[in-house]
């Protein structure tokens, strides 16, 4: 039989194509939902949260608290009051109510899983009152995950977070601590306002959140100056302790400075150039601590997936943190080895006539 000679013609070129078209639709319909990585150990954590977040409305209620319904449509008991003497800063309501959905959590499940930290590692915590849902979801994460914190608090609070005179955040920790549903709590905790040492706040507010602190059998860190309140901070941090990472929540002067905003939200693992070398992130920083700040709420929410301010609140487990579209590897294999073959013999099809073309025309 004579062997054909010549390029590949167009009608080759057409099938090939119709095939690579046939087998790329074909692998789009292997697409299928599948757990996320870390599954379990989100819907453990977001298990927790919900417990505690429960336990938190129930002390409310009997501390006679009323809920704003208005303020707080999802009726969590977790949304504070708009002003208050303790309250320091202002603060965006949307992103107090981005903070109670269950599956926020699933988002410090993933960072401390980026950070490579495992069950007994022992890192430093650094927050305020000003999203006590965020403080939650921080804390179901890392006992899911079984990481030992060690925590200092700043005891004031933004607007519309845990600014009830009588019901401070430690407050909320010492609740959730005496009924097991965490085996840790902070170890100190400061005034905050301006240096968080209390300037700012009137003298009410100092005596209210001193007494906080006191009912609650914290240690209250008080220095004479901002230099010293950090070196205090790192000194609790860091006795005996061998710390592998840091994170802060909310905006504390101690842990991030005075011009707040020199931290983006997210993993840091550098200083910023702009940023403040005096404050705690900016020390973990320099003895090459990963951190994970949260002082947007709403910015991180968004970059997980997760939706702004929700009425109701969703489902514990749904969204892309927990479920991701997948495509058949191994149908994809296959395919990829047809369309090979398959150019391989086109490609050497048309270089054989070439090469043919060239000898003769020496």
């Amino acid at each position: 039989m004579k062997k054909r000679i010549g390029k590949v013609g167009r009608s080759v070129l057409i099938i090939f194509t119709m095939l690579s078209i046939l087998l790329f639709i074909l692998e789009l319909g292997t697409k299928r939902d599948v757990r996320a990585r870390n599954f379990e150990d989100k819907i453990k954590a977001g298990q927790i949260f919900q417990e505690a977040m429960n336990r938190i409305k129930q002390e409310r209620e009997r501390l006679g608290f009323p809920i704003d319904i208005v303020n707080d449509p999802n009726q969590t008991g977790i949304i504070g009051s708009q002003y208050t003497p303790v309250t320091f800063q202002r603060s965006d309501l949307s992103a107090s109510l981005t903070s109670t959905n269950p599956n926020f959590v699933a988002v410090f499940i993933e960072q401390l899983k980026k950070l490579k930290l495992k069950a007994g590692d022992e890192i430093a915590v650094g927050l305020d009152g000003s999203f006590p849902a965020v403080n939650l979801a921080l804390y179901s994460a890392m006992r899911a995950l079984g990481i030992k914190p060690i925590i200092i608090t700043t005891n004031s609070s933004a607007m519309w977070g845990a600014n009830d005179p009588n019901l401070t955040w430690l407050d909320m920790e010492h609740v959730l601590y005496q009924d097991n549903l965490f085996s840790f709590k902070s170890i100190a905790a400061s005034l905050g306002g301006e240096d968080d040492l209390g300037r700012g706040l009137s003298p009410l507010a100092r005596q209210q959140l001193s007494n906080a602190i006191a009912r609650n059998e914290i240690e209250l860190i008080s220095s004479d100056n901002f230099e010293n309140n950090i070196k205090k901070h790192l000194d609790l941090y860091f006795t005996n302790r061998n710390i592998k990472a840091f994170i802060n929540i909310g905006k504390s002067f101690a842990n991030i400075g005075e011009n707040r905003t020199s931290f983006t939200t997210g993993i840091i693992r550098r200083l910023p150039r702009k940023a403040e070398e005096n404050s705690v992130i900016a020390h973990m920083l320099a003895k090459n601590i990963a951190i994970i700040n949260v002082t947007d709420v709403n910015k991180l929410a968004t970059r997980y997936g997760l939706p702004i301010a929700p009425v109701p609140l969703p489902v514990l487990g749904k969204g892309k943190l927990f479920i991701e579209k997948r495509f058949s590897p191994i149908f994809a294999l296959v395919f990829t080895i047809v369309i090979v073959i398959c150019l391989f013999f086109v490609i050497r099809y048309d270089l054989e006539y070439y090469l043919s073309k060239k000898k003769e025309q020496q």
